[in-house]
């Protein structure tokens, strides 16, 4: 079967935190390796662990995996943070629209765009990864109302993807 995995940034990768004043959030992730500051120009202050980058890159090379991003870095996820913090994500496909955002009116552009592609691509299976998702009452709907199996992962923006997330996603694309 194959599975769809749609990944946003900040929240996901980088544990949302100001480094100059806070632990990483080991503990709380499962994550005891070893935790960077992320230095990356503009981006967020946070952290990044080793290990959950590494259990990613295990999981995008699945033969029957494929990864996309869906963030607001855009360009910068797979130019910049991919390489920075070794996710072997620069050939992820990037879909872009953060400009179609209209919060305003509770349209969210990430709905709008993985609707997209989930009709036109089909998957057999989505794990879409995000740190905002459960905010989102019309998205969290939608994927009630797919025909093919979901797994939302939803982690703390401060704490990003934990040992147990991975974990789930790997149980749910069966690796």
């Amino acid at each position: 079967m194959k599975t769809t995995v749609y990944s946003d940034a900040d929240g996901i990768w980088v544990a949302w935190t100001d480094h100059r004043f806070t632990a990483a959030p080991a503990d709380q992730t499962g994550w005891h390796g070893n935790w960077h500051p992320v230095t990356i120009p503009a981006s967020f202050p946070g952290y990044w662990a080793e290990e959950s980058v590494e259990a990613m890159n295990r999981i995008a090379a699945h033969p029957d995996v494929t990864v996309k991003w869906l963030t607001a870095w855009e360009e910068g996820a797979p130019e910049q943070l991919a390489p920075t913090i070794g996710l072997h994500g620069a050939d992820w496909e990037m879909i872009p629209g953060v400009e179609e955002d209209d919060l305003a009116n509770w349209n969210w552009w990430k709905l709008a765009k993985i609707r997209e592609d989930v009709a036109r691509t089909r998957p057999d299976r989505i794990v879409w990864m995000d740190d905002d998702i459960n905010f989102d009452a019309k998205a969290l709907a939608w994927l009630e109302m797919l025909d093919v199996p979901v797994l939302v992962i939803c982690p703390r923006t401060e704490h990003g993807l934990t040992r147990d997330h991975l974990a789930e996603i790997e149980a749910f694309i069966g690796t």
